[in-house]
């Protein structure tokens, strides 16, 4: 199985206290993960609310978490963006909304057949999304 990682599990690794079997989950899986180019964009904001050291810090752990994830950041390109307007369509024609951040992550995911591994189940987990919650479903 490959994975799409969400924001919220792709940093743990640079939390101070981040999740130790979400960590070690992510090191088992490393070659089977994968991210969106939307969720860097959300870490990226992340690094920059931060200040002083700790953004220096945050902001060294980002470009080594790009480079070590070169050729596995999937980008939104014109066929992600089909199947997120056909996505649209269907959640709106069951009185559902998204959040544009994730439903773009879900197109990603639905386009490439990953599993979105996320802590935040409440926006991902739709029809035709397959969602994987680390946080709660790890021993």
């Amino acid at each position: 199985m490959s994975w799409l990682l969400d924001a919220d599990v792709l940093s743990q690794p640079a939390k101070k206290h981040g999740d130790p079997r979400v960590i070690a989950w992510l090191e088992r899986e490393q070659d089977e993960c994968y991210t969106s180019a939307v969720v860097i964009a959300q870490l990226a904001l992340w690094v920059r609310t931060k200040e002083g050291r700790q953004r220096e810090a945050l902001q060294a752990w980002l470009t080594r978490l790009v480079d070590a994830m070169h050729g596995r950041i999937i980008g939104f390109n014109v066929t992600v963006a089909h199947v997120w307007a056909e996505q649209q369509i269907l959640l709106k024609s069951a009185g559902q909304t998204m959040p544009v951040e994730d439903s773009y992550i879900a197109a990603t995911a639905r386009r490439h057949q990953l599993t979105i591994v996320t802590g935040n189940e409440k926006d991902f987990r739709r029809p035709g999304l397959k969602v994987f919650n680390p946080f709660r479903e790890l021993p």
